[in-house]
């Protein structure tokens, strides 16, 4: 009994063993979802997301409360001058500032001192304020800008993954085709060996190197395919690798229209190009407040010191003032308000251009895959005659009808017709899935 439980309990050590050795095959799905979350690629663009957001800080920073301070000493007259400053620009266009300054002797103590508090406001123009808030809103809609160019390159990973996914399929697939075909160039060489024909035997020995030869190059496709996946998804190439292989073809109707008004809504090219419109026609508003003058209105309360001492119970004084600035000419505003213009017209060229690019890209997608699936379909056909032509000849040829050529001949048509039905299979569903990517369903 006791030997039995150590038998039973090293088989189980050797087999956990075992188990732990095998090589994880991954699905499509788990293979782009490894390549989410380890692609140096997307990690790359994530930092640039990263970097767009802090700079979204660093703009709206300007709104900020800030504190000034100083002092001046003048050793000739023997007095110091001290002033604090706190001061707020808001997005709106108010400026609000409040400062304290006094004024010392040396051995007297204060004798001077004032508080005040201004508000000021564009009431026309107003070429700096619109300045900082565009310099905050283009930083936002870059931040939205940078995240659609990190989905699409999502996008475009998950598609690549696709593609590579299915070329190791179709060499997988073709790898069997070729290791039946192996086995039938065995099977027909025993067979000759029986009819003792020295043609026919030479003639099944020579197609066992050849299949043997096509074997070894499926191979080494398979294993080239998995490292050019691993290097891909941002697996460490030497580390051991496989694909489960599932391949379910399945054909897809498409609708155009509703497509590519779906590309034409979602696609990140189309959204950025929007982004940039909104960004280009804040400029514009700007470079055309510029063209005429900037008047400022402020108000400013004053609250003086009563003698010495440092306190604020003397007079008050309220000082309004209004600040006009023009640029005579203004030669230099007229054509920076042109020159966004033009890039609002080249904007609206540039969607054009993407319309125009996005249907012939879908619409030649779709001839494709139309064209694609009929291949396959008549594929599958040859395939059929083929097989049913090896099965006459491989009876003629047991029947002494006809030398063993032409059954050679036959197979290689069936196994070549195999092969080929197999990479129309995998070219289909590598062009559904470049269909889906252009279109952003995907």
């Amino acid at each position: 009994m006791k030997a039995f439980l150590l038998f039973l309990i090293v088989f189980c050590l050797v087999f956990a063993d075992e188990k732990t050795n095998e090589t994880k095959k991954y699905s499509l799905d788990e293979c782009i979802a490894y390549a989410m979350e380890h692609s140096p690629v997307l990690a790359k663009q994530n930092l640039t997301v990263m970097n767009q957001k802090l700079q979204t800080v660093i703009e709206q920073a300007v709104f900020d409360f800030k504190l000034n301070g100083g002092y001046t000493q003048r050793a000739q007259a023997g007095t110091g001058d001290t002033s604090v400053t706190l001061s707020k620009e808001f997005e709106n266009g108010f400026d609000v500032k409040s400062w304290v300054s006094t004024v010392r002797e040396n051995g007297v103590g204060v004798t001077s001192s004032y508080v005040a508090v201004q508000v000021s406001k564009s009431i026309l123009g107003g070429g700096r304020a619109a300045e900082v808030r565009y310099n905050m809103d283009a930083s936002m809609l870059d931040e939205i800008s940078t995240y659609n160019t990190w989905n699409r390159a999502r996008r475009k990973l998950a598609q690549d993954v696709k593609v590579a996914y299915y070329g190791i399929i179709q060499a997988q697939q073709s790898l069997l085709v070729k290791e039946r075909a192996l086995k039938n160039a065995e099977h027909t060489l025993a067979l000759t060996k029986e009819r003792e024909k020295p043609l026919d035997i030479m003639t099944a020995q020579i197609r066992i190197p050849e299949n043997e030869l096509a074997v070894n190059t499926a191979k080494r496709a398979i294993l080239n395919g998995l490292d050019s996946l691993k290097e891909l998804i941002g697996m460490e190439v030497t580390e051991p690798f496989d694909i489960t292989g599932d391949f379910d073809y399945q054909v897809k109707d498409q609708d155009l229209k509703k497509d590519m008004e779906f590309a034409q809504d979602n696609l990140e090219t189309f959204i950025n190009n929007r982004l940039e419109r909104r960004k280009l026609t804040m400029q514009e508003e700007i470079y055309d407040n510029k063209t005429i003058p900037d008047v400022k209105l402020s108000a400013t309360h004053y609250k003086y010191g009563d003698g010495d001492g440092f306190n604020f119970n003397g007079r008050e004084e309220q000082v309004i003032a209004l600040n006009f600035t023009w640029n005579l000419g203004r030669n230099a505003e007229l054509a920076r308000l042109q020159t966004s213009r033009n890039k609002l017209e080249s904007n609206q060229h540039d969607y054009f251009i993407l319309q125009q690019e996005l249907k012939t890209s879908v619409i030649g997608y779709h001839r494709r895959l139309l064209e694609s699936a009929d291949a396959v379909r008549l594929q599958e056909s040859i395939c059929d005659f083929q097989k049913r032509k090896e099965e006459l000849y491989k009876d003629k040829w047991e029947n002494g009808e006809i030398d063993i050529l032409e059954l050679v001949r036959t197979q290689t048509d069936l196994e070549n017709a195999n092969v080929a039905l197999i990479e129309k299979k995998i070219a289909y569903l590598q062009l559904l899935a470049n269909y889906e990517y252009t279109v952003g369903r995907m």
